[in-house]
Formats: structure tokens, C-alpha cells, sequence
């Protein structure tokens, strides 16, 4: 409603004017405070509970935790997590069983084959400890 009237109006003095605008704008950006410091908090329990988070940007890491239930999403993301992983070798059957770890350095990079390997099941900061 807002952004349609304010395209209206031609004079902005006029667009700011409005009563209704000067009532709402301030009601909204305390709504989006509260977003933002609901959002900080969510960020830092995902951060205390996989420190290597810190590293991560807000924007990359909230990308990480909405794909959380795609492990193979995660790949794009390894290198940001820890230093000198380039991705990770899932299971060709069940994508949720990883075998190997890919490290940095294009041709001959080293491969590190786990013991067990991991299942990538339920919280991303969880499978990923």
C-alpha cells in the first residue's frame, strides 16, 4: 500500500507528509528489529553449537542451515567451514552416508577415506561435529 501510494505521488514532501506513513513506518522498523535480533540469536545457538560457524557470514550461513536437510547442498559450502576441504564423496545409493573428504588443490589433491563413515541425518551442526 505504502510504496504503491508513495509511486503516486509525485512531490515527496507531500509523500512524507502522509499520516498514515509517519504512523506505520516507525511500527515496522521496531517489527524488523525485533526480526533481526530474533535471527541474531537463532544465528549465535547455531554458532555455539558448531563453533567453525563464527567463520561463516551471517548470509552464507543461513544459506547452510535452510539446505541442512540436503547434505549434498552442503558441499558448496565446505570451503567456507574448514580450510582446505573442497567437498566431501557421498554414497551413490543413500546421499545421507559420506565416505570421503576432498581436500583443496585441483589434480593429485589428497583424499582422506573415513573409517566409518558419516551419517548425514538430522541437525547440519550436529552431523557435521
Amino acid at each position: 500500500k505504502i510504496m504503491i501510494k508513495a509511486s503516486q505521488c509525485r512531490n515527496i514532501v507531500e509523500c512524507c507528509a502522509d499520516e498514515l506513513l509517519q504512523n506505520t513506518i516507525p511500527t515496522m522498523y521496531a517489527e524488523l528489529e525485533k526480526c533481526q535480533k530474533s535471527l541474531e540469536g537463532y544465528l549465535e545457538q547455531k554458532q555455539k553449537a558448531f563453533p567453525r560457524f563464527y567463520f561463516v557470514s551471517n548470509a552464507k550461513l543461513l544459506t547452510i542451515l535452510s539446505q541442512g536437510s540436503d547434505p549434498l547442498a552442503m558441499n558448496a559450502y565446505y570451503e567456507n567451514v574448514f580450510d582446505a576441504i573442497q567437498y566431501v564423496e557421498h554414497d551413490k545409493k543413500d546421499k545421507t552416508i559420506i565416505h570421503k573428504i576432498h581436500g583443496d588443490g585441483g589434480d593429485g589433491h589428497e583424499v582422506i577415506p573415513f573409517i566409518k563413515p558419516v551419517k548425514a541425518v538430522g541437525n547440519i551442526e550436529d552431523w557435521l561435529t
